[in-house]
This record gives structure tokens, C-alpha cells and sequence, in this order.
């Protein structure tokens, strides 16, 4: 009887290590990087404008032109998904988001795109980087990577406990041409007298709370279909009087 019995603990201890050293990830190489099209910055398009006496003409912020972008193929998915993967003794749980994931890399077996955000942990998992693989051919996402570690080449990949349907397409991620102080800026009309065309220059904190020392009063010698320059503002006047304003925005602020 204790002869019989060894064996099967035996069996037993091993069949537990077996699960113990099995695992459902396997670490990769991300393939080659995808180099994204340039979109060209698009040049300002004068526009015409009319306000009234008291109202603001120009804020800055506002009518600026498009900046450049990069352009790369994205997958698209609705919702959130909740995946699983087995390594050794442990589970790794991580929701993968919504949004646009964008193509980052090609190898020879299929594409990997990344997702718009990080890789919420769940259940004790902390967040990972990474997203989604499609195989080369297929429409789906059968499997999703990530590292622990933000833009790392080395990855751990496994399979998806569904394959995830998303709509292919394009993404652009626009380029800040210049850094934002954080300060508003107005340009108020006022009105002509005198022969002089009147504006009030203001400036604003990040909160809207005016600062005294950067409200200031403008005025210019009024002549219709002028060209004025206020600032980095550029207009030029096709009607001024005691009631309305109207002007063409060359440059804004």
C-alpha cells in the first residue's frame, strides 16, 4: 500500500510543478518602428469679422491655424476590455481602454498598436504600458503586449481571452508649434473719436482674473481699409464707427 501511495504523491508533486513553471506570455521584441506621415501645417485663412462697440474682437487662442501633425494607421475600439494572463503561479489582470490605438511597430508575423492610455491593473496587477497585436492578414486583435515600463522595445505578449473587433483607420496627433503661457488675452473695440480708431488690450490669468498691470488703451489713427498691428495681430479695417467695427484678421494673436 505505501508503495502504491509514493508514486502518486510523487506524480502529484510533479504535476504541481509543472503548473508552477507553466505560462501563457512569452517576451518579444517589438518589429520595426513605423515611421508616421508629416501632415504640413496649414496656413491662416483671413477671416472677416463684425462686433459691436464693448465687444471683443480678438482672443488669443482663437482662429489660430492648424498646426503639423503625424499621421498613422489606428484601431479603434469602443469599449473597455478586461484581460487575463497566466504566468507561473500568478494571474495578470489589466483593463485595456477605449480610444484609438495607434500602429507603433511591424514585424513579419503582424502589427502592434499603442493604446491611447496606460494599462489599468486590476486585482493586485499594477498598470503596464502597451496594447494591442494584430496578425498579419487579420482584421481582429488576437493578442495584446506591454511592458512594465513606457515605451520599452521589450514586451511580454499573450493571447486576448476573445479577439477584439475595431474599425481600422487613421489618427493625427497635431504638433504644438509654440509653448502656452497660460495667459489669456482680449482685444476689445471701442469705438473711433477724434479720428482715432480705440481698442483696450487686456490680460487675464489662467483663471480668467484680470491683471491690472497688463490692461492697457489703444488707440490708432483711424483710416478705412487700414492695415493695424497690435501685438502679434495683424486686421485690417474695412468699416469703423461708433457702433460697429467690421475688419478682416490677417495674423491673430
Amino acid at each position: 500500500m505505501i508503495k502504491k501511495f509514493i508514486p502518486c504523491v510523487l506524480l502529484i508533486g510533479f504535476t504541481v510543478f509543472l503548473a508552477s513553471c507553466s505560462t501563457q506570455l512569452r517576451s518579444v521584441y517589438l518589429g520595426n518602428e513605423v515611421t508616421p506621415k508629416v501632415i504640413p501645417e496649414k496656413d491662416f485663412v483671413p477671416v472677416k469679422i463684425t462686433v459691436s462697440v464693448g465687444d471683443i474682437m480678438l482672443t488669443a487662442g482663437d482662429n489660430l491655424k492648424e498646426p503639423s501633425g503625424l499621421q498613422l494607421e489606428s484601431f479603434h475600439i469602443k469599449k473597455n476590455t478586461i484581460t487575463t494572463v497566466q504566468h507561473k503561479m500568478k494571474t495578470f489582470e489589466f483593463s485595456l481602454p477605449s480610444g484609438d490605438y495607434r500602429l507603433r511597430n511591424r514585424s513579419s508575423e503582424g502589427s502592434y498598436y499603442s493604446a491611447p492610455s496606460s494599462l489599468s491593473g486590476l486585482s493586485g496587477t499594477k498598470k503596464g504600458y502597451g496594447g494591442l497585436f494584430i496578425p498579419t492578414g487579420s482584421t481582429k486583435a488576437t493578442e495584446f503586449f506591454w511592458s512594465w515600463y513606457p515605451n520599452s522595445s521589450k514586451v511580454y505578449q499573450a493571447k486576448l481571452i476573445s479577439p477584439i473587433i475595431g474599425e481600422n483607420g487613421e489618427s493625427i496627433a497635431y504638433l504644438k508649434t509654440e509653448k502656452t503661457s497660460g495667459i489669456h488675452i482680449t482685444l476689445t473695440y471701442v469705438g473711433v473719436a477724434g479720428g482715432q480708431i480705440k481698442f483696450v488690450y487686456k490680460e487675464f490669468t489662467e483663471e480668467w482674473l484680470a491683471r491690472a498691470a497688463f490692461t492697457q488703451e489703444v488707440s490708432l489713427d483711424y483710416k478705412a481699409g487700414g492695415i493695424y498691428a497690435y501685438k502679434n495681430a495683424k486686421f485690417s479695417v474695412e468699416k469703423a464707427d461708433s457702433t460697429h467695427i467690421s475688419f478682416t484678421l490677417l495674423e491673430p494673436f
